[in-house]
């Protein structure tokens, strides 16, 4: 076919084309088949449209709306909501199918509301603020601030602050789906967006791990001394800094508070080195704890404790100077958990301030002493001087079988109180001098006089054991003890046989140390002592005495 031809055929395709659309397209009505939502409005004029969709826009306002979350439902109507249907916008889109775009598209869109495709949906219009108004309130009980991890020390009191994202109403989409195209009944979803916090997981671990590690007590030991921090002073060195910036929080030491923690550390650790002392018990000795001798670092011990702090390991050798005394606490706990009281023996006596002296004096000299296997005993021996220049006075004595007073006096107590511990404990008795006369406050037959040089109490250590003699007085009495390693020893006494029991003989002079018109009489006593080891008899002792009759003359 010629160009000429060609050009002819497609200016009679376009007129064919242009006389069908006119004929569908009148310039006052609607292209025929055209419906709003569902309303039949093509062929009709604007005012027809109008008054066609007028009853739909009625049905609208009662139409339920329900915004829906999760968990919650938020119901209204689209009066409530202050949204109506747009008439004018509806009928100004129907009208405008076919009218509309090139020719073509024109074409097309006429031969598809005649074929009945094309329903336009109905635009919405919010006439008020009631429907911002309504979103406001949903987005009040959906919106969520994030929370910021923080770390803290407050007083000495620890706080992480966990992060958590916050949640916000996507508010434009809200109102876009409510006065979005859809069905007479309305159900909307909501969507939240994620906030995340500006303080992250990542911004507070390290220093949260680290206020954790230093939540704990920290123990300083500096030879046998140590001191326990307890959690709050710990904390109270530390400082919380940032985040900020991109930088996450960390702890960082006072230094200032570090200096006064360490000072009074040293003030409870430092001190003079103080021996245990084995002190006598029911049963068993205890123990009055001693020290080592510390004078702290203090340079070292800041860098240990500021190394420590956030650690594991909540002990902490301090740098320090140590001396050791004579007798560590644990060496005392081990001795006090191998001996046991063999022996002991309490006396008394009236107050006199020169006895107490004397009494004291001396029983502070035995106080102490060990006596090893197969070792022997003598008072006088033991006990050294007894002078004024020894710190002795004069008290009551008995010279010669009466009343007096002399240096050393009141020295045949401590005897007494000491032989009797030393009979109990089955220990061999070599020496032993009974008084003059019977001294009532003395166990009968039992006394242990002793009056330098000659007379004197001496006994032997026969066992396999080492013993330690502990003991101690007051204003009125005096106690000794023997402890040893058990010894398998057990001691019973007779009871007191008296005979021969005399009055004073006549003309006897009166004792100064009885009140007038006071007797004591003259008897002989036998006691014995019965001392076995694994039901094998190791002593069988009879004390004898024989004491002469004593008064204070005529009452």
């Amino acid at each position: 076919m010629s160009g000429r031809r060609k050009f002819a055929a497609v200016t009679a395709a376009i007129f064919l084309l242009a006389a069908s659309v006119g004929a569908a397209v009148v310039a006052t009505r609607i292209v025929p088949g055209v419906r709003v939502a569902g309303v039949a409005v093509g062929g009709l004029t604007r005012e027809e449209a109008h008054a066609a969709l007028f009853p739909a826009q009625l049905a609208f306002g009662r139409a339920p709306v329900l915004v829906i979350d999760a968990d919650t439902v938020w119901p209204t109507t689209n009066a409530d909501l202050g949204v109506t249907l747009d008439v004018e916008a509806a009928t100004s889109l129907a009208f405008s199918v076919g009218r509309r775009g090139a020719p073509s598209e024109r074409v097309e869109q006429v031969a598809r509301a005649t074929a009945g495709a094309v329903d336009l949906g109905w635009p919405r219009l919010a006439t008020d603020a009631r429907l911002d108004a309504f979103i406001d309130r949903i987005a009040n009980e959906i919106d969520r601030a994030p929370i910021d991890g923080a770390v803290a020390i407050d007083a000495g009191v620890p706080s992480v602050t966990a992060p958590a994202p916050g949640l916000r109403l996507d508010r434009a989409l809200l109102r876009a789906d409510v006065l979005g195209d859809r069905h007479e009944v309305s159900i909307v979803a909501v969507t939240a967006d994620l906030v995340e916090p500006a303080v992250g997981e990542a911004d507070i671990a390290d220093a949260a791990a680290r206020l954790i590690a230093a939540d704990a007590p920290l123990r300083l030991v500096a030879g046998s001394e140590s001191v326990t921090i307890d959690p709050a002073r710990a904390l109270s060195l530390l400082r919380v800094v940032g985040p900020a910036h991109g930088v996450a929080a960390r702890l960082v030491i006072d230094g200032a508070a570090l200096d006064a923690l360490v000072a009074d550390a040293a003030v409870a650790l430092d001190g003079a080195a103080l021996a245990a002392v084995l002190v006598p018990g029911e049963d068993v000795l205890g123990v009055v704890p001693g020290r080592d001798g510390v004078v702290v670092d203090q340079s070292a011990a800041r860098a240990a404790i500021a190394e420590a702090l956030f650690g594991t390991a909540r002990s902490v050798d301090i740098r320090a100077s140590v001396t050791h005394p004579s007798l560590s606490t644990s060496r005392a706990n081990e001795i006090a958990a191998a001996v046991r009281l063999q022996g002991a023996f309490t006396t008394f006596f009236p107050v006199n301030e020169a006895r107490r002296i004397n009494i004291s004096r001396a029983a502070a000299t035995f106080d102490g002493i060990a006596i090893a296997p197969g070792e022997t005993f003598s008072f006088w021996d033991r006990i050294g001087e007894v002078s004024p220049r020894t710190g002795y006075t004069y008290a009551g004595a008995i010279i010669g079988g009466v009343s007096s007073t002399a240096i050393g006096g009141g020295l045949c107590q401590v005897s007494t109180t000491l032989f009797n511990a030393v009979a109990r404990a089955g220990l061999a008795i070599g020496e032993r001098h009974p008084h003059a006369y019977y001294i009532e406050r003395y166990p009968l037959g039992l006394d242990a006089a002793v009056f330098a040089p000659d007379t004197d109490l001496v006994w032997t250590n026969d066992t396999s054991e080492p013993l330690t003699i502990r003991a101690t007085s007051t204003d009125t009495s005096v106690t000794f003890w023997i402890y040893s390693a058990p010894t398998g020893r057990v001691t019973t006494f007779s009871d007191p046989a008296e005979w021969n029991l005399r009055w004073p003989y006549a003309g006897q002079p009166a004792d100064p140390a009885h009140a007038p018109g006071y007797v004591v009489l003259g008897r002989d006593v036998l006691v014995t002592r019965t001392v076995t080891e694994g039901g094998a008899l190791v002593h069988e002792d009879s004390f004898l005495t024989h004491y002469a009759p004593v008064w204070g003359g005529p009452g």
